[in-house]
């Protein structure tokens, strides 16, 4: 079917199977693009979205394009957004291909090297993005608009003034009309939703300290509440999962928010994530308010039960912050989902046991507290501790290409890690993992008989997984690399 978008924005990914739930988000970044260049009426009918995730790459969309927008992430999604761009350019070759998103923004030059970006769009891109669309409608030349980056044919790289960024409030609603919402299976249980930006913290393995500056901005509670009650109604939706790095910065807005979804009486669930120094901070009446206006699933970022640990990763946080701010979390019927890492570099074999130590104490602590993972620390580029690990040996990509070979591993290999630091990083994880997935499991089909089938057929799991942890068993570990490798079978990942 011939598609005669202009301006296609391409969302790329590997075309993903979706087995027992919502396994894919909505594509936001494109979304929200899409929603700030149609507000002018000229370009209201002339935008489609491409989201490689369940959609086939065919020539008989990009022929009338005239701009293709490609958004993405350090790893896959620069490889894919790499084969869509080289797809575009050979049956397309005369349409104008622009990158923006994290990794072109934190590598804007390096990214504008390369043959197949013609533009790169550094940072929040709504703005810039429709200054190149305009350029390019009218005739103009592009270089040298604020917030981008290109280069001349001999090589020199042209850089735009920096921008600063736009005041969420004038942000229309992403664009969920321009995808077929029914192709995101289940996804009414997770729906995606973005009411803020950017993060104050310091985390020195986050990306958002580059990216955002610390600068940390964000919607009204009033034109939250407004946009959740449209969706609610349009789209069924039974939670809405919030996009937001923290949603509860702005204390007073948060409330505000689960007040008007309270007093609306929207009867949706809410997930969201917080720093587990900050739950602390509310009363249990807070706490009961939050579960009363539908908050069901709180992420928090423990990342280490070691207190040396989180200090060298500048996370401001503690042991005893982790442990009292899930015990709170769970006591008022809120779910806590807790991710950590293990292997940042100067991490001890002795630290690593900490976290093993701490994890084994929230399992124990409430029934309802949840370890999303332990997840092999990987380091981002642009960060503090991506600087650290290329000192102690990490080969660092020099091109576009290898940056989109960059696998972001849940096998440990860093190089300073020790081979049964590794071999205990690994079966920690997948053990994690198995329990998180029965726990999430259970929360989607409410303990129904299916739960307690699959609790059945996967007892010998549980079995290793508990005489293990207690055991601190983790060296030879053939049935949960088995385990791992059916999971990658059946979902694609892990």
């Amino acid at each position: 079917m011939m598609n005669n978008a202009e301006i296609v924005l391409v969302f790329p990914g590997p075309n993903r199977r979706q087995l027992g739930g919502a396994l894919l988000h909505l594509p936001l970044s494109t979304l929200s693009l899409a929603a700030w260049l149609r507000r002018d009426e000229v370009y209201r009918n002339r935008i489609s979205i491409v989201d490689m995730n369940i959609q086939l790459l065919d020539a008989a969309l990009f022929q009338k394009a005239q701009v293709v927008g490609f958004s993405a992430m350090t790893g896959q999604q620069v490889r894919y957004a790499l084969h869509a761009a080289e797809f575009v350019r050979k049956t397309n070759p005369h349409a104008v291909l622009v990158w923006g998103g994290i990794h072109p923004s934190l590598l804007p030059e390096q990214t504008a090297t390369h043959p197949l970006v013609d533009v790169v769009v550094k940072g929040e891109g709504e703005e810039a993005f429709r200054d190149v669309v305009d350029a390019v409608f009218e005739g103009k030349d592009m270089s040298g608009l604020p917030g981008t980056y290109s280069q001349t044919p001999s090589g020199e790289i042209i850089t735009g003034q920096p921008r600063g960024f736009i005041d969420m409030d004038d942000l229309p609603l992403a664009a969920y009309d321009l995808i077929d919402i029914k192709r995101y299976y289940g996804i009414e249980s997770q729906f995606d939703y973005q009411s803020s930006r950017g993060c104050p913290f310091r985390c020195g393995f986050c990306y958002n300290k580059v990216f955002s500056g610390r600068n940390w901005r964000a919607k009204s509670a009033e034109k939250v509440v407004d946009e959740l009650a449209f969706l609610k109604h349009e789209y069924d939706v039974k939670t809405f999962a919030f996009a937001d790095d923290e949603f509860f910065i702005d204390i007073k807005r948060a409330e505000g928010i689960l007040r008007g979804l309270l007093d609306r009486g929207l009867g949706c669930g809410i997930i969201a994530s917080c720093r587990l120094d900050i739950i602390r901070k509310f009363s249990p009446e807070n706490l009961r308010m939050f579960r009363e206006a539908g908050m069901v699933h709180l992420f928090f970022g423990a990342e280490s039960g070691s207190d040396k640990t989180l200090s060298r990763i500048s996370k401001d946080i503690t042991a005893a912050d982790i442990v009292e701010g899930a015990r709170i979390t769970a006591e008022a019927g809120i779910r806590p989902f807790l991710s950590f890492m293990s292997g940042f570099p100067g991490e001890t074999f002795a630290d690593f046991k900490e976290t093993l130590d701490l994890i084994g104490r929230l399992w124990r602590t409430h029934p309802l507290i949840t370890v999303n993972g332990i997840f092999p620390f990987n380091a981002y580029p642009g960060t503090e501790l991506f600087r650290r690990s290329a000192e102690l040996g990490l080969a660092v990509p020099s091109t576009l290409d290898e940056w989109g070979d960059w696998t972001f591993q849940y096998e440990p290999d860093n190089p300073w890690l020790t081979p049964r630091m590794k071999r205990w990083m690994e079966t920690a994880f997948y053990i994690v993992r198995f329990e998180y997935y029965l726990s999430r499991y259970g929360d989607r089909h409410h303990n129904n008989w299916r739960v307690w089938l699959l609790k059945i057929l996967v007892s010998p799991l549980s079995l290793s997984a508990a005489v293990r942890w207690r055991m601190k068993w983790f060296g030879f570990a053939l049935e949960w690399k088995l385990f791992a490798y059916l999971a990658r079978r059946t979902f694609g990942y892990l």
